[in-house]
């Protein structure tokens, strides 16, 4: 196989000076391994794949449908002209996008439009989850729903036992193959169907805005069918730190200024674990966690959000 993956999620995020520079010819990153917008380098055969950082991400594809577009207008050609050339793909998430990304490196013969109704079924529905981060108001019965549902289970058993903070690279890339394996299945048509649970407890929050613990994977989609459109994820580690995801549903969202509340709670954080993120989600999960509680997040936005005069309409 000509694409070989280098998973790192002990790393933080580069830029993209950064990867041109260290990284060898024919290297691919994924989904925030490169902490800046697309880019690509004809030169050294570098290119970034990326959603979080540039235009608003609600006007961007996910990373695995701009992968499935390379594949198929010729990145093919460039990258492995013989079919023997050695690519490196970067990555430091097993999330669905990036699973659903490596799975497109490795099997292209798959990513053909022949394959067209079940392949864009299935990058069609990450792709519209992934725009708003899970926010996403769409009929739990729907098959592609359940399908998913059980598609991605092995990421989401191992993101919501916290086996994920480990950084294991070789844990990361076990769930990436899993993935892999029960896509081969839904393409096949042999495929399962999982309920989906999209449970969570509700912490707190404040104007036009939602603390809360995610329980079941799809728990998103239960806040959007209630009409969330402003929400804080917290989850608290083995070590009793806490990772927090702060997202709104998009940018017209504009009293939840996602970039401006995370700037704000980066200054309060004093060990140097930064929140990052793009225009609509931000969040520490790539770092080492925070030690303030949810109460102290939530006060702290709650003053942000006083301070300049932001509620909800």
């Amino acid at each position: 196989m000509p694409f070989i993956p280098e998973m790192h999620p002990e790393m933080a995020p580069v830029s993209w000076d950064h990867f041109v520079a260290n990284m060898p010819p024919r290297s691919i990153a994924l989904d925030g391994f490169v902490y800046d917008p697309p880019e690509f380098d004809k030169n050294g055969l570098h290119i970034n794949f990326d959603h979080h950082k540039g235009p608003p991400r609600s006007s961007m594809l996910c990373t695995s449908s701009q992968v499935l577009v390379g594949i198929r207008e010729g990145l093919l050609d460039l990258f492995v002209p013989t079919g023997k050339e050695e690519v490196r793909v970067w990555m430091n998430d097993c999330d669905p996008d990036v699973a659903l990304a490596w799975f497109a490196f490795s099997h292209t013969s798959q990513m053909r439009p022949s394959v067209a109704p079940a392949l864009h079924r299935l990058f069609g529905h990450i792709q519209e989850m992934d725009r708003a981060s899970g926010l996403v108001d769409i009929p739990s019965d729907l098959p592609i729903v359940g399908q998913c549902a059980w598609i991605f289970d092995p990421y989401w058993r191992f993101r919501l036992s916290g086996a994920i903070d480990t950084k294991d690279g070789a844990a990361h890339m076990s769930v990436l193959e899993d993935v892999s394996g029960r896509v081969l299945e839904y393409f096949a048509s042999r495929g399962n169907i999982r309920p989906i649970d999209d449970r969570f407890e509700e912490l707190g929050g404040g104007s036009g805005w939602v603390l809360m613990r995610e329980i079941g994977p799809h728990a998103r989609m239960r806040m959007a069918n209630r009409g969330v459109r402003a929400f804080v994820s917290a989850r608290q580690r083995s070590d009793n730190r806490w990772v927090y995801t702060v997202c709104r549903k998009s940018q017209y969202i504009w009293w939840f200024p996602v970039p401006e509340i995370c700037e704000y709670l980066n200054a309060l954080e004093d060990d140097g674990d930064k929140f990052g993120g793009g225009d609509i989600i931000f969040g520490n999960a790539r770092g080492n966690g925070s030690a303030r509680d949810p109460k102290q997040i939530e006060s702290a936005i709650n003053d942000f959000l006083r301070e300049n005069n932001l509620r909800e309409p």
